[in-house]
């Protein structure tokens, strides 16, 4: 079993990085990788010796880097990454800057509404990249909400008290960092975006010119049709195929690790596992 989109608390997810690996050891994986929203910090623990991994898991690098196009925020995966590359690491940085400075403009906003207290919120978390959600959450332990969601409906989201637009790096600047890291730069969860059949169809096109090498094929609760359209996309685009469950939180059993459908016979050959750089981090795959 493998699964190649997890989070941890050093971005969004609910489980430390030690705690994600304790999961999918338990849960019988032979390959993770974890892919902290614009951020590494997880594998930089790794590679210091912070955090112990069984011998019978691989860990793959990878990160998910947030990036704008036609007001759509599209997330792109870089994984099989060099963690020392430097430009990656730059505009990795520069993507936490973002967050911070975003936190910062909402915590403002929500100020002049009465609530108070979110920067002392946000700096004592084990956090690296700071987001909604984990002002979500700042809001419900203060008792302004009843959930997340109304967070998300009455501060957060577009028409909300507190919205602040974000400022992402365009799809071009996240595939160059990735790919001079070495990496595979693919498309996140390609359906969830909210774009018509013509408008999703040219972002795969500019991202197939920026340079983009892959797409994930399969993730959690994703319609079997969509799929075998995604595998269509991989193979006609020579895109390499990935899967995960884009893991964040045990309460989600519907996106737990390894929760996700095998990847179609059509894009067989463009699975990311034949990649020549797959060999460097982890062991041939059998799904």
């Amino acid at each position: 079993m493998f699964d190649l989109h997890s989070h941890t608390s050093l971005s969004d997810g609910e489980l430390s990085p030690q705690n994600l690996i304790i999961r999918a050891h338990s849960a019988g994986l032979q390959c993770l990788a974890i892919t902290d929203h614009d951020c590494i910090d997880a594998h930089l623990q790794i590679e210091r010796g912070q955090i112990t991994v069984p011998e019978s898991l691989d860990i793959i690098p990878g990160t998910e880097i947030s990036t704008g196009w036609e007001n759509q925020e599209i997330h792109i995966l870089g994984l099989l990454i060099n963690q020392h590359d430097q430009p990656l690491r730059s505009l990795l940085q520069e993507q936490q800057q973002r967050r911070r400075e975003r936190a910062a403009q909402i915590g403002k906003k929500l100020e002049r509404a009465g609530i108070c207290g979110l920067e002392h919120h946000l700096n004592i978390l084990a956090c690296a990249a700071p987001g909604r959600l984990h002002i979500a959450d700042f809001l419900l332990k203060q008792g302004k909400v009843t959930s997340k969601q109304q967070a998300f409906s009455k501060y957060l989201a577009k028409k909300g008290k507190a919205y602040v637009s974000a400022q992402w790096c365009s799809i071009g600047e996240a595939v160059a960092a990735i790919r001079h890291a070495g990496g595979v730069a693919a498309i996140a969860h390609p359906d969830r975006y909210t774009l018509s059949r013509p408008r999703f169809n040219r972002l795969i096109d500019e991202f197939v010119e920026a340079g983009g090498n892959g797409i994930e094929v399969s993730y959690s609760n994703l319609n079997p049709d969509i799929l075998s359209n995604l595998a269509r996309i991989s193979r006609e685009k020579s895109l390499w195929a990935t899967a995960g469950s884009d893991f964040h939180s045990p309460q989600h059993h519907w996106m737990d690790l390894g929760r996700i459908r095998r990847l179609p016979e059509q894009c067989a050959e463009q699975a990311i596992w034949h990649h020549p750089r797959w060999q460097i981090f982890a062991r041939p795959v059998e799904q």
